[in-house]
C-alpha cells in the first residue's frame, strides 16, 4: 500500500502536465506582457547601456534555443509515454497495483525528467554568467547571480532532486485543491468552500494557530481569482498558480542559498531570462546603439 501510494503522488504531476501538454491552449497575452514589463523595469533599474543590450542579445538567443529544446524533448518523451501514463492512471482510479514493468518505465521516465531539469538550469546559468559579465560592477551590486546549490556540480544531485520532487507534489496538492473549489457549484461554493481549504491546510498547520487563519486568507484569495478564471485560462495557467499558492504559504522547500539582501535573486533572474519576451525587450534597446 505504502508503495503504491509513493507511486501515485510522483504520478499525479506528470498525469498533471501531460493532460495539458496534449490539450492545445490559447497563447497568454497578459502574461507576455507582465513579462515583458518585468524585463524593462529590471533593465531601467540597472542602467541598462544600449551596447550592452547589443552583446546580450546573442547569449539570450541561445537561452531560448536551450529552452526550445528541453520543451520539445519533454513533450517528445510526455507523447511516447501517453499509453502508459493512461494505462497507469486507470490502475490507480480503480485502486489496483501497478505492475512491476509499468512501474520501471516510468519510475525511468521521473528520473530522465529531473536530470533533464537540472541539465537545463545549468546550461542556462551559464549563458547567465556572461550576460554578468556584459555589466558594470555598479549594476551587477542589484542582481545576485549566485546560482542554487543544485547548480554546482559538488550537490549530491539525489538530494535535490528528491526536494524538487516534493515541491512538485505539494504544487500538485494546491493544485487539485484549487480545482475541487472552482468547480463547485453556486451553493456549495458558499457553503463548502471553507471546509475544503481547512482539509488542505490542517496538514501543514495547527487549525487553532494565528498561522492557519493567515493561511487560510490567502488560500481564499488563491480560489477567488481561480473561479473567475476561464476553463481555458485555468488549464492554461493552474501549474503556475498553484505553484504561486505553495509559496505564498511557505510551503515550498528552500532549495537556494540566501540572497544578498535587496538584490534580485538568481532564480528571478532565471525567469526573466528564461521568457521570450525578454530577448525582445532587449533588441529594442540594443536598436539605441550608435
Amino acid at each position: 500500500m505504502t508503495r503504491r501510494i509513493a507511486m501515485m503522488a510522483a504520478l499525479v504531476p506528470v498525469l498533471m502536465v501531460a493532460s495539458m501538454a496534449i490539450r492545445a491552449v490559447a497563447a497568454d497575452d497578459l502574461q507576455d506582457a507582465l513579462d515583458r514589463a518585468d524585463a524593462l523595469n529590471l533593465f531601467l533599474r540597472i542602467d541598462l547601456q544600449p551596447d550592452q543590450a547589443k552583446r546580450m542579445i546573442i547569449p539570450l538567443e541561445r537561452v531560448q534555443q536551450l529552452m526550445e529544446q528541453y520543451r520539445s524533448g519533454y513533450q517528445d518523451r510526455l507523447e511516447a509515454l501517453k499509453p502508459q501514463l493512461m494505462r497507469a492512471r486507470s490502475l490507480m482510479a480503480a485502486g489496483q497495483e501497478l505492475p512491476d514493468e509499468l512501474r520501471q518505465v516510468i519510475d525511468k521516465f521521473l528520473e530522465e525528467r529531473d536530470e533533464s531539469r537540472l541539465d537545463l538550469y545549468r546550461a542556462v546559468d551559464q549563458e547567465m554568467q556572461l550576460i554578468a559579465e556584459l555589466l558594470y560592477p555598479e549594476q551587477n551590486t542589484l542582481l545576485d547571480w549566485t546560482p542554487p546549490e543544485s547548480i554546482r556540480p559538488e550537490e549530491c544531485l539525489q538530494e535535490r532532486l528528491r526536494m524538487q520532487r516534493i515541491a512538485l507534489g505539494r504544487i500538485e496538492e494546491a493544485g487539485r485543491m484549487l480545482e475541487r473549489v472552482k468547480y463547485l457549484d453556486a451553493f456549495n461554493f458558499v457553503t463548502g468552500r471553507i471546509s475544503i481549504i481547512n482539509e488542505y491546510l490542517a496538514a501543514y498547520y495547527d487549525p487553532q494557530s494565528a498561522e492557519f487563519e493567515r493561511a487560510a486568507q490567502i488560500a481564499i484569495e488563491h480560489s477567488d481569482q481561480v473561479r473567475l478564471l476561464s476553463e481555458e485560462q485555468w488549464q492554461a495557467n493552474a501549474w503556475q498558480i498553484s505553484a504561486d499558492l505553495v509559496d505564498r504559504l511557505g510551503l515550498m522547500p528552500a532549495l537556494d542559498p540566501a540572497q544578498r539582501p535587496g538584490t534580485v535573486s538568481w532564480s528571478s533572474l532565471y525567469r526573466l531570462f528564461t521568457a521570450p519576451e525578454t530577448l525582445d525587450v532587449v533588441r529594442d534597446f540594443a536598436q539605441q546603439a550608435g
